[in-house]
This record gives C-alpha cells, structure tokens and sequence, in this order.
C-alpha cells in the first residue's frame, strides 16, 4: 500500500469530507473528470504522437470554453434508480449548482521510490509492491494492444472529448432556446386548412397524398399549439458530456421537446393524424427560431434554421440550428430540436408492428404498417434510452468509459463513410454497447428464430477499447436474420417479441422491447456494418503489428476505394408500381426506388456479390448511388442455372424475372434446366458481366435505360487504356488472339518447356530445369502480348512493329567440363546456345532463331542469350544459368589468391562486381521473383488486371526508368495480403484506386512496406510475417536511415521474407523520384475523388502526365517509334493510311522482325547512362514520345577542373580556375546521339 501523506494543522478539508457535508443541501449529482489519471498525465507526452485530423491540435479541451458550473437538471422529469427523485448522472436546464472543484487532500501514491530502500535483517532490500492503481493500468495497457497503442489511444481521446462541464456560450444558447420555447403563446386549435392559413407558410406535411390534411375534405381534427410539457436534453450530451467531430466543430446537442397530451387523441395514431400534429408543432417553433435569428440583436441572431429527417425518417422531420461564433461559441454546433410524444399517449398494444394503422381503401385489412409504428413509438423513447445510456454510465467502472466508447465508435464510423442514421451515431453505439455489457436474448436456438437463451454481458469493468472489439465481434458474426438479438433482458417487452420477429426479417430490439433498430435499415445498410466489423477485427489480429492508423485515421469513405464498382443511377424516369400503404412505409420516391433497386440487385447478382449497398443524397433525388462488392470466386460466372425443365412454377418465375435472357439448355451430364448466360469477346470484359445484370435487369423491371446507369469500375475506358487500338492489333496481330489472352504465351512456353526437355538427350550436357522469369508469364504485363502474324508483319508500319519477348532461364547439369573461368564460362554458354539453335531450328522449323549479344557487357558477365520466334508468333529469351558463377565472381570480389600457381588471373574488382549484381538479379531474384507472384493472379483473379493498371500509371507518368516492374508488383501486392481495414479487391479499379492511396499515404521516409508473401495465414486469411523476421528488418531500415539521411539511393524500402533489406527492386529510387510520385498520386486520387461525386470521370486523363515540370523536353518522330501505338494518346492517322495503302508504305527497319526492338527506350536508357547523376531522365516505355530530362541541381554549381567529371564544361564566368557544366553541350550532344530519332528539343 501506499504511504499516506498527514494533513498539517490548518489544511483544508478534504475532498470527500467536503463533499459529504455539502450532500446535505445539494442534490446528488455526477462527478466531471476530464479524463483517466493514465490520459491526463500522458497528455504533454502524447499528445502530438496521433490525434483526430480533422481537429485542430491547438483546439483541446483543455483551453475550450469550461469551468463552468454545471447546471442542475440537465433533463428534467427522470427519476433515479433509487427511486429519490434526485438525477444522479442526468440535469436539467433549470439552475445551477456549486461545482466540485475540489481535489482530495489523501492521495494514494504510487511508482518507485526515490529513497534507497533499507535491507532487511536477512539482508535483502526491501521494496513496495505495486498498487491496485499500477496493476490496473498494467492490465489495461495489455488489454489496448501494447503501450503505444494506448498513448496513442488516449491522445485521441485527449483531442475529441471535452468536459461534462458545458462552454458558458453554450450553455446560454441552450437555456435560450429554452426559455423561448417555454414562451412561446397556445394557439387554438382549428382545422388543419385554417390552423395552416394562421401559420402563413407552407407545411411539409409527410406521407401520401391520399392522407394529406388539406387536400382532403372529410378532415374534422384539428391542428393547435401549447407549451411543451417539458424540455430536456436527449442523447449523450447530457450524460457523456461534449466532444468534437470536426476542427472548429462540436458534436451535436439534442434538445427534446415533450409535446402536450392534450393535444393528442388516441385515434391520431391513424392515418398520419399524429405525424401531421407532430410536424405543425415543430413548424410553429421553427418559424418563431427564424424570426429570432432575422432579428438584430437579439440572443438567437446570426442562427441558421433548417428541416432535417431524424434518423432517415422523414416522417419525423427535426429543426436543426446551426450556431457558431457570431452567438458566441468558441466552436461551431449544430442543435437540432425533435418533438416527442408522452409515453403513455398510445396503448402500446395499439401500435404492434404486426397491425395496419392505416385506413384506405386501397389498403388491405390485413396489412402491416410495421415502419409507420415503430416511428411513433420512436417518439416515446427519447428517456427511455436516456435512462438506459445513464445506466450504463453508473454501470461502468472505469473513468468516462461510456463517453470514451462512443467517441470511438463515431470517429471509427465516420472513418468508413457510415451515415449517422445508418449506424455512425453515439445513440446506436449505446444501444451496442448494452449488448456488450449487460448481456441479450438470442434467437435461432434449435434452429427456430423465435426460441430465445440469454447470453450474458462482459460486465463493468470493461475498457472502451475491449467493449469495442467485443462490439465489433458481435455484430460483425451474428446472422441477425436467424438470430434475432433483443436488448431487453430485465423486463417484459413493450411489444411482445413475436409480433416484432413477425414483422421484420432482421431484428436487434432496443432495451425496452418496443421497436426493431434495424427497422428502417436496409439489408444493404447491415451488411456494410458488418462488413467493417470483420475487417477491422481481421485487421487486428496480428497483435504483434501497430494498426492504430488504420482503425481510427485512415480515410476509407472514398466510395471507389471501398466497393468493387460504385454505381451511380438515374431514376428520373423510373416506374415504381407502388400503392398506398408502400407511400407510407416509404415516403419519399427516393426510398421507394432505392428499396426496389437494391431488392432487385439482390436477387439478380445471387452469389456474384458479397454486399449490396443502396444510398441516397437528399440533394440529388434523381439519383441513386450503388456500392457493390463482389465476390471474387463467383463474379466473373458466364452462366447462371436455374431450376430444372421439370419445375414448372420455378421455371417460370425464372423466365418472368430474366426475360428474353433465360432460355432452356441440355447439360453434359443429360439435365435440362433454365439458364442464362452472358457473352463477353475478350477475357478482360469478365469483370463487366456484373455491369451487364444490373443494365439488363434496371431496364426489364424499373425501366431505366444503360445510359442512366454511371458505373466506375466497370467503365470501358479501364481495358481500353491496356489495350492497343483495335485496328493496330489487327494489322499485325494473328486474326482473333485479342479473345485469348495471355493463352498464346503460355502455350507457347508449354510447347518451347517440352521442346527443350525432349532435345535434352542430344545436348552435351543435361538440362536441370527450365524456369520462367517474365512478366509476360505471371499475367502481369501491361499489354497483353497477342502473338504476331509472321506474314503480314513485313507490310506492317513501322509504328506496330513491336514484339514483346518473354525470358525463360535455362539451368544445365554440374559437370567437370565446365572451366573454372568467368569468360571462358561465357563462351561455353555461346557453344551451348549454338547447340540448342540447331536443335531447336530442326523440330521447329517455321521458327526464327537467333542469338543476341549485350554490347555494354564486360567478357566476364553473362552476355548472351537465344532469341527463338514460334512459328505460332509468341517470342523467347532463354539464357543459360550456370552456378559456378556465383562462387568465382564471389572470389573475385573478396580478391582471394589464387589456388595454384598455374591458376588465372582473377578478373578486376570493377568487373566482377557489376558482373556478380546481374548475375544474381538475373538469375536468382527473377526467377524467384517470378515464382512468388505469380500465384497471386490465381489466388485474387483480379491481381493482374490491377497490376497492369498500376503499370500503366507509372509508365504514363514516365517513370518505366525510374520504377522496376517487380517494384510495382510488389506494392500491387500489398494492396491484396495487406488491405488493412477492407477486404481484399475483387475488381481492377478498385485495386488500382487502393494501390494509388498506398502511394499517397506511405511515410516511406519513416517506414518500410514489410510484405509477408510466404507466412502463414490467421483465420481471416491473411498472411503475416514472424515477429522477429520483422523486427530485423525495421532495424535494418532504421539503421539504413541514420546512414542514409538524404535518401540519395533508397528511399522505398520494400522487404519482404526473401529481402529483408528491401531494396532488391528499389535501389535506383531516389528522393526525388519519390517525392514526383507521390505527388501524382495525390492528384489522381483527388481527381478520381472528385470524379466519382460527380460521375464523370475521364479516366485517360488520369494516365495523362503534365510536361511542365522539366527542364528539358526531348521530342520524338512517332511514325518510327515501334511501341507507338501503345500510347495513352496514339493517333491512329499514322498507321491507318499505311495500312490501307501498301505501295504508300514507307519503312525505316525494313521486313527483318527485331525481336524487343526498341529504339526509344534505348536511347533514353543511353541518355541515363552517358550523363549518370548528371541528368535525371523520365520516359513512358509505352508508346512515349517524350523524353523529359533535369539537371541535377548538385552539378550546376561551379567545381574546379578535373578528369572523369562525366559531362561536358566550360569556364565559369569570373573565375577562370572553376568549371561549370555546359548544358548546351550536353543538349547538342544529345541531339547528336538520337540523330533521325529526335523531333526537336525543347529548352524550359
């Protein structure tokens, strides 16, 4: 135990004694800390360690508007648990009381001493064991997921909760609202005609026309006005206190005005009697709040007023006011004022969701009006759930654990784009958060949803962090379809239970029994809730990992980045066979379609989708926003089977719903059934046919037509950007390879593999085995590379004589009479090679073999290589891997001796160490490389589609120098075994989008992208490195950094199990290189962000590159750029005329077929090459045009003279002993280099 301090003579009083004596004049009331003793004493710590960035780190509460006294009775009229009358945890807008400021004179210390401990007598020291306190916070630090994990916990917290102590401004503003509704005169009541002409404005009455109080002549209610019975605060302010959800913005404040009994019979619960009372009340009030806020002044001047659905329900209109500075708050706040029914207005029996309440002749008697119930009983629960949010509050035992929780649970919400009547609000977290704690009854025991067992809470002493896995854990596992939840376990429900199960599909009952939560939800809505749940908690199961960032800052809203394909449709023109009793389910026309869009989608998509998700803007109402997520097995299916021939009433349903889409079709296995199936000419438009069943079934049933149907994903212009111009494929392409894909290729490697392990027998020496290594090979590429029409290439332009090759690595047996000589070594290779031109030219002999030499290559590194066209057009590379070369090029480097006197001369380090570094690279990284991820187009079907796209990207942008292919492969993978708090991607798109995201918020200054490629899997399927593999690898990262703190040559690190340092495929990448992408993928996000708003994205212009920020621009002729067609903006002009007209044609390579032929990829390579770090060049390998070139700032400044300075220069101006670089020269040089290449050059 802790020491305890003696109070000196004269001390005052301490805390809880002077507590105690003042409990006799006051009324009990909650105790206000600012925050747990662990929050508050981290808060200069760590409070600029992570904190909510949409509030300003200068706006804490600590220096908000508090201090204030507290007003008493912050909602009047609710009697405690002990029955006293006295609100324990709840207060009222009236009076005001002494605030307890004081601290407890008595505290417990703890931590260690800073006295030497004495040694006991057996001479041993003798130390304090820690305190409850300190074994707490322990327990709880474990709990939060590590210790930075809770710094980083409580720093939010610290930067979006503020006091239970309102600002002095608002507590004015509330207390005018107030007292000017308390003010407000009784009106009379009148009919509704009469009463709506006194009123002088237009009404927004709800519900159908056939119900509408003036346009009916039989009306004899009548519409009146009187003071509310009272006014209280609703939802968590009261109890929780304040907290922000924005810079410069508070949370919302909910003030609940309890209209008069008198002014109800019991018969308004008919026929939108109730909602017309209800909305004419709330008009009265809103035109007097206008008045006030025109008026100059006055307290309440400045405010905006406006009409908002409470909920989504927009039979419960609130008036929402808008407050900020000019009222005098330090912050901006929006209150909103509701009115609410007494609650025993109405028999509860009378509003069973299972009953009509509606009376029409166009209404059957046994009808359900089961929405139209639960938003009047909505009405009566305002204290309800108050009570029910200040018994968990009283119920907790750690400090503020409920307004912690349901600050979190907002921010992870709003995270994720969740609207807050669709789950992001405080008031649903509660209603959780009971289900954590105190425990529900569930459905579904014995297979039977009605049968209900309890399951018990977690109890009170629970962290927020713990109750909010446990929430996510709940909802995100629980089929709420055949286990319905009630949150009504310690009282007789108000609406009995099978009345609710009766009327609704999905239920959570809240805790008084008396409505379904999920009523007004959509399926659609439930699942994307559960959906977030899962990932967050698969996310969180590597406990070894920081995801803070991911779970409560990461902005997922972007509607592209979330689902598959994001559609936006039209439905001015939509046919909605609806009745009376749907218009008043469903009020607005925008409900009614988006419930019949997303019923229809669901069934039409079946399996194809995981999730359905329907939305809609109040200020667009002709459109309604669809967010599908697909189901990567299953989406891309051809055909669907219906029910068998022998199913009459089956069959027909089926053919009724598809159309002329269904016909019968006999199976192999004999079977007749209906069916439907999709065409598509080419395999990339597979990721369409869930495009094609939304148009084909919108028009069949709703009548909206393709054009009205805006699609991000599924957009054309995604496959026409990877593919070249159809009339340059066909050109040069074999007639009809554009519908087999990457097929050509491979069987073109089946058929080369079989070839070369046939011949093996007359080869000198055994092949071990043959290997891929080629993007061409692993689907990966950006162009599909069609094989080519051997005949017709001759009379081809120039501008489409590309020919892509795909490299295979060749290993041969160990065996004595390979030398021991690094260029004797190469020359066996060129012998073999030789050997395998001839065989391979006999058993194949309409194809074309040659063999091709680097010229650059020194005599020692591997130089060579067997350039083989089949004769069905698909290309090869083989080159030969020998493993004794590894070992002598190894010794050359270390500069061993050598072992005999008559042995050679080791070559120079200078060879042997360029030498050793493609050799590895070429024959152990590739092929593993390729090994690896090559899978990853099988296990996620779209992986290469999105990989191709992101390689477009980067190309376009010209960065095919700068960024190696395994290098974007890598961070495409990423996105797929790392999507953080989302799902993996099932479409290109949308890959590509989180790819680009990847690339805007990765610190690659401060952090490496660590990607577990082999681990092993935890339940979700997600992989996940070694812990200790990962620490090595964040160390050598750090180490990398205090050497390296430039970023000259690895500024991305990507290390995975086979490179932990992380820069095998990255080590070219320079800060600036770096900094150049990030930038252009923020403003293709952007773009993309602001595009898919207002669905008209160009996606061509997101693969346009701007050309203003180089120094120098190198134009190219495009008419002999071989790759020229491949271009983001090729003309067709320059190959079609040639192509119609062949006595027109004009060649510059003439009829040989180049294999890989590039000239202007070359050239820009020679430019990087000739000038080093002189010159940093960019270029699109894609059909460029443009090569882009700047100076390194580093080299202008002058130097004095000296040999090997690797550019052209001149005397500096002044100072004949100094040297500067002569850019005009290295420009003319240029231009020499490239002669009848280059266009013109342009100087900035």
């Amino acid at each position: 135990m802790a020491d305890v301090k003696k109070r000196k003579a004269g001390e005052r009083t301490s805390g809880p004694q002077k507590r105690a004596a003042k409990r006799k004049h006051l009324p009990r009331r909650p105790s206000s800390p600012e925050l747990s003793d662990v929050a508050t004493s981290g808060e200069n710590v760590v409070g600029t360690l992570v904190m909510d960035p949409m509030i300003d780190p200068d706006d804490s509460p600590a220096s908000s508007e508090g201090g204030e006294d507290v007003s008493e009775g912050w909602v009047e009229g609710v009697e405690n648990e002990d029955g006293d009358g006295d609100d324990d945890d709840v207060e009222d807008f009236g009076g005001s009381v002494e605030e307890e400021a004081e601290e407890d004179d008595v505290e417990p210390e703890a931590g260690p001493s800073t006295t030497k401990p004495k040694p006991t007598p057996n001479g041993k020291s003798k130390y304090r064991p820690p305190t409850m306190e300190e074994l707490e916070t322990l327990r709880q630090t474990e709990s939060s997921g590590g210790n930075t994990f809770a710094l980083q916990l409580d720093a939010l917290l610290t930067s979006t909760l503020l006091s239970k102590t309102p600002p002095a401004g608002l507590k004015d503003l509330l207390a005018t609202i107030h007292s000017h509704i308390m003010s407000l005169h009784s009106l009379p009541a009148l009919l509704p005609p009469k009463a709506c002409k006194r009123f002088g404005q237009a009404i927004p009455f709800p519900g159908p026309d056939v119900f509408h109080p003036l346009k009916r002549a039989d009306v004899k209610w009548t519409l009146g006005w009187e003071k509310p019975e009272e006014v209280i605060i609703g939802g968590s302010w009261g109890v929780c206190g304040g907290y922000r959800k924005g810079k410069k913005e508070m949370g919302d404040v909910n003030v609940v005005a309890v209209m008069p009994a008198a002014l109800f019979s019991p018969k308004d619960r008919m026929d939108f009697r109730y909602f017309h009372k209800r909305i004419y009340y709330l008009a009265i009030i809103k035109k007097s709040l206008e008045m006030l806020g025109e008026k100059s002044g006055a307290s309440l001047s400045g405010i905006k007023v406006r009409w908002e659905d409470a909920h989504g329900d927009s039979r419960r209109p609130i008036i929402v006011i808008s407050a900020g500075k000019e009222q005098g708050l330090r912050d901006s706040v929006e209150i909103s004022v509701s009115a609410a029914a007494p609650g025993a207005l109405f028999q509860p029996s009378s509003l069973s969701p299972s009953k009509s309440l509606l009376r029409d002749a166009g209404i059957p008697e046994s009808a359900q009006t089961p929405l139209y119930s639960t938003s009047i009983i909505q009405d009566t629960l305002h204290k309800a759930h108050l009570l029910h949010l200040h018994h968990l509050s009283q119920f907790a035992t750690v400090d503020r654990m409920v307004d912690a929780f349901l600050a979190l649970w907002r921010i992870w919400a709003s995270r994720r784009g969740l609207q807050r009547h669709r789950g992001g609000s405080g008031w649903f977290a509660s209603m959780l958060l009971g289900w954590v704690m105190d425990g529900v009854l569930i459905g579904g025991s014995g297979g039977d949803r009605t049968k209900f067992r309890r399951e018990p809470g977690l109890g009170k002493s629970l962290t927020a962090w713990a109750a909010l896995k446990a929430a996510w854990e709940r909802i995100g596992s629980m089929d709420l379809s055949k286990r319905p939840v009630s949150l009504c376990v310690s009282q007789d429900p108000m609406i009995p239970l099978p009345q609710i199960l009766e009327s609704f599909s999905v239920a959570l009952v809240d805790p008084t029994g008396s409505i379904n939560i999920f009523a007004e939800w959509d399926e659609g809505d439930i699942e994307l809730l559960q959906y977030h749940a899962r990932e967050t908690l698969a996310l969180l199961e590597h406990v070894d990992e920081d995801h803070f960032s991911d779970v409560f800052l990461r902005n997922l809203s972007i509607t592209s980045g979330v689902y598959d394909d994001f559609l936006t449709i039209d439905i001015s023109s939509i046919r909605l066979d609806t009745d009376v009793l749907e218009e008043s389910e469903r009020t607005t026309k925008l409900r009614r379609a988006s419930q019949a869009i997303s019923s229809l989608l669901r069934r039409g998509l079946t399996d194809r989708v995981k999730l359905v998700h329907c939305s809609v803007d109040q200020d667009h109402p002709d459109s309604v926003h669809v967010g599908l997520i697909y189901n990567s097995s299953s989406a891309t299916r051809v055909m669907d089977i219906g029910p068998s021939s022998d199913s009459k009433a089956e069959g027909q349903a089926f053919r009724e719903f598809w159309g002329d889409k269904a016909e019968l079709r006999r199976f192999k296995d004999g079977s007749i059934s209906e069916s439907v199936v999709w065409s598509i000419v080419r395999p990339e438009e597979a990721t369409t046919i869930p495009y094609q069943i939304v148009c084909w079934l919108l028009q069949r049933h709703l009548d909206i037509s393709t054009p009205q149907v805006t699609t991000f994903s599924a957009k054309r212009s995604w496959m026409d950007i990877l593919q070249v111009d159809a009339a340059a494929r066909d050109a040069i392409n074999v007639a009809g390879s554009e519908k087999l894909g990457f097929r050509p290729i491979l069987d073109g490697y089946e058929e080369l593999y079989k070839l070369l392990k046939s011949i093996d027998n007359e080869l000198p020496l055994s092949i071990l085995q043959v290997q891929p290594a080629s993007e061409l090979l692993r689907y990966s590429t950006t162009f599909v590379p069609h094989p080519i029409d051997i005949a017709r290439y001759p009379t081809a332009p120039d501008c489409l004589k590309y020919v892509s090759r795909a490299e295979i690595v060749v290993q041969f047996e160990s065996s004595p009479r390979w030398p021991d000589d690094l260029a004797a070594i190469q020359k066996v290779k060129f012998a073999l090679m030789e050997k395998l031109a001839g065989l391979v030219r006999h058993a194949q002999r309409d194809s074309t073999i040659n063999i091709v030499f680097d010229p650059h290559a020194s005599e020692i590194e591997d130089s060579a290589g067997l350039e083989i066209l089949l004769g069905s057009g698909v290309a090869f590379l083989l080159r030969i891997y020998h493993e004794r070369e590894r070992t002598l090029l190894d010794r050359a480097i270390e500069g061993d001796a050598p072992a005999f006197g008559t042995s050679l001369p080791l070559p120079p380090r200078r060879l042997a160490i360029p030498a050793l570094e493609l050799h590895v690279r070429r024959f152990i990284h590739l092929p593993r490389h390729h090994a690896t991820i090559a899978p990853l187009h099988h296990r996620y079907p779209s992986y290469s589609s999105a990989c191709r796209l992101l390689k477009r990207w980067f190309s376009a942008h010209m960065l095919s120098l700068k960024i190696e292919t395994e290098a974007i492969e890598l961070l495409m993978a990423k996105v797929y075994l790392q999507p953080g708090s989302l799902g993996c991607p099932a479409s290109a798109p949308q890959g590509f989008v989180r790819a680009i995201k990847v690339l805007t918020e990765w610190d690659w200054k401060i952090e490496p992208i660590i990607l577990p490629l082999s681990g092993e899997a935890g339940k979700s399927g997600r992989p996940r490195m070694d812990g200790e593999v990962q620490n090595g690898i964040v160390r050598q990262f750090e180490a990398r950094r205090t050497k390296d703190k430039t970023y000259l040559h690895s500024a991305w690190v990507i290390a995975t199990e086979q490179d932990h340092t992380g820069l095998r495929w990255t080590s070219g990448i320079s800060k600036v290189v770096a900094n150049r992408v990030r930038s252009l993928a923020r403003a293709t996000l952007e773009a993309i962000r602001t595009a898919t708003l207002s669905s008209e994205l160009d996606i061509r212009a997101l693969f346009t590159t701007p050309l203003a920020d180089y120094d120098v621009l190198v134009h190219l002729h495009s008419g002999i750029l071989p790759t020229y067609a491949q271009g983001v903006h090729a003309d067709a002009a320059n190959w079609v005329s040639e192509a119609r007209f062949k006595n027109a044609r004009r060649t510059v390579y003439g009829d040989e077929i180049r294999i890989a032929f590039d000239p202007a990829l070359a050239f820009a390579q020679d430019i990087q090459r000739l000038y080093g770090d002189t010159l940093l060049v960019f270029f699109d390998q894609h059909g460029g045009q443009v090569i882009g070139l700047l100076w390194n700032p580093d080299k202008v400044p002058s130097r004095a003279l000296k040999p090997f300075l690797g550019y052209s220069t001149k005397p500096s101006a002044g100072e004949a002993a100094l040297v500067t670089l002569d850019k005009d020269a290295v420009i003319t040089e240029i231009q020499r280099l490239g002669e009848g290449l280059i266009k013109s050059i342009v100087v900035k």
